[in-house]
């Protein structure tokens, strides 16, 4: 019997689970925009699963800080300002070229070669016009270098401002031009940190990161994140 309940219960949190991470892709991809209705019961039928576990869903939603919850328990996805975008961009600007030459110090080792790696399938979807895989390669760059500092504290506080500034990534990267232009700040930087130029790896993250935000404003409809 225990292991009856302990199967439903496994069940029950996978699909809240799902819901979660169905709910969470969409908004990080602005498929779901700030100020959107989450109804619960649209979801639901939508997903062709109970309201329970949309409800445990959008309370975790929520929770992160990408949902928000108001009387008679309805959601909207959460708003985001210019100004955050800002504070985000000027606190990574200030962070991730510390990481960049903590890297190039180090340089191209078995530690580091993923870097290589993703370098290699970006410059091969570049090539190609392929310039989706190059948005995730992009991604995948960013995730990387959080992931090889050897600095907690640094890697705790860029993986949380890079998770907030997801939102804001994938309304600037629909400009392809900007795609090219990261695409281009990025290989620079690599090959700083091949050349083990911690101090030059260091000055082209800055510039590439500080560069960021104002792209942002280029997007003719920005003014969508003013709440």
């Amino acid at each position: 019997m225990n292991g009856e309940i302990m199967a439903t219960q496994k069940e029950k949190k996978s699909l809240s689970n799902g819901v979660y991470d169905y709910l969470k892709t969409k908004i990080l991809n602005n498929e779901l925009l700030p100020g959107d209705k989450l109804i619960e019961m649209e979801i639901a039928k939508e997903l062709e699963v109970s309201r329970t576990p949309v409800r445990e869903a959008l309370a975790k939603l929520s929770k992160d800080g990408l949902a928000e919850n108001f009387p008679r328990k309805s959601y909207i996805v959460s708003k985001i300002s210019m100004k955050d975008a800002r504070d985000l961009y000027s606190v990574r600007t200030a962070l991730e070229p510390m990481a960049v030459r903590e890297i190039a110090e180090e340089g191209i080792t078995n530690r580091t070669v993923i870097l290589e790696n993703i370098i290699s399938k970006m410059t091969r979807a570049y090539e190609n016009g392929d310039l989706e895989t190059v948005k995730e390669q992009i991604i995948e760059w960013n995730i990387s270098l959080i992931n090889l500092t050897q600095n907690p504290i640094l890697k705790d506080t860029l993986n949380i401002v890079n998770e907030k500034l997801y939102r804001f990534a994938n309304f600037i990267f629909r400009d392809e031009k900007n795609v090219k232009d990261v695409y281009t700040e990025i290989n620079a930087i690599f090959s700083a940190i091949k050349n083990l130029d911690g101090e030059g790896a260091y000055n082209i993250s800055y510039k590439y990161v500080s560069g960021i935000y104002p792209m942002l404003e280029t997007q003719s409809d920005y003014k969508m994140f003013r709440f």
